[in-house]
């Protein structure tokens, strides 16, 4: 089930450690306790605020994945996850989708957002979508 999860959420304590733990072959550090309660903290007050929305699959009572992103004056794309087992099935690509329809609703110009150079399978992915590809950057003109 997709559905959109507020500041009050028992999944975003969840959220924002996933986001915190992106595997250690794309980031120099290792998070801290704090880090996932800062980014905790963070997060809820975004969610507040309106313009950050995080989207989630469900299944089974357990979290599948999840695209969080902000609309100001284009759409910005800040984390995207899929458990590990459901890999390989579409979700990825489901979010993205739901994220660009959304997008034209609000009359954004385009979605941005950056993925290492290194994650080549979300690279691959993104130019199926038919993203453009600049360093880190990748962008989809709506």
């Amino acid at each position: 089930m997709l559905k959109y999860i507020n500041s009050e959420d028992p999944l975003l304590k969840t959220i924002a450690s996933l986001h915190e733990n992106i595997p250690s072959e794309y980031k120099e550090w290792q998070p801290e306790s704090i880090d996932k309660v800062l980014r905790y903290e963070s997060l809820k007050l975004l969610l507040q605020q309106g313009a950050d929305k995080v989207m989630v699959i469900e299944g089974n009572g357990e979290l599948i994945g999840f695209i969080w992103f902000k609309l100001t004056d284009h759409t910005h794309i800040k984390s995207l996850w899929v458990a590990p087992e459901y890999r390989g099935r579409g979700y990825a690509s489901m979010l993205k989708e739901e994220v660009k329809v959304i997008s034209k609703k609000h009359h954004m110009p385009y979605i941005s957002g950056t993925v290492n150079p290194d994650n080549r399978i979300m690279i691959a992915m993104n130019q199926k979508l038919g993203y453009n590809w600049k360093g880190k950057n990748m962008i989809l003109k709506l």
